[in-house]
């Protein structure tokens, strides 16, 4: 039996698709950083660059950090899905890089644009951090 579609047309158009998509591989997930080469790579990467990146930085046995991880993880994958990077350090896996960024809070969230810090956050206010997110994610 024959198709009403063509196999190479079908195939052409669906490769066109894929190459003019414009979803950003490291959206809709967070993404659990676990050296410092990782996170230079993330927030320094072309297809990063104009992109808001949101970092927590928390450890396993801090109670708030704990208490914030769903809701991060609910903006990770619904409300911000498309347009904000969502990453984790644990300060006690990665002290690099909590000493770099002169955490000294949990959990502490950082905003970065184009490989800039441009907002902070210590402590869990969860509604302030989410109306600097929609300040700056535009």
């Amino acid at each position: 039996m024959g198709s009403c579609f063509s196999h190479d047309e079908s195939r052409i158009s669906l490769q066109q698709d894929l190459s003019q998509s414009s979803i950003n591989p490291y959206v809709n997930q967070m993404h659990e950083i676990t050296t410092k080469d990782e996170f230079k790579r993330l927030t320094t990467s072309p297809e990063t660059q104009n992109m808001l990146i949101l970092c927590d930085f928390y450890a396993v046995w801090c109670r708030p950090c704990s208490q914030c991880a769903p809701t991060l993880h609910k903006w990770a994958l619904n409300e911000y899905k498309t347009n904000v990077i969502f990453m984790k350090v644990d300060v006690d896996q990665n002290s690099d890089l909590a000493n770099e960024f002169s955490i000294s809070i949990l959990p502490t969230f950082v905003l970065f644009k184009q490989g800039k810090e441009v907002f902070r956050l210590s402590g869990t206010n969860l509604d302030k951090l989410k109306k600097e997110i929609d300040r700056l994610r535009n």
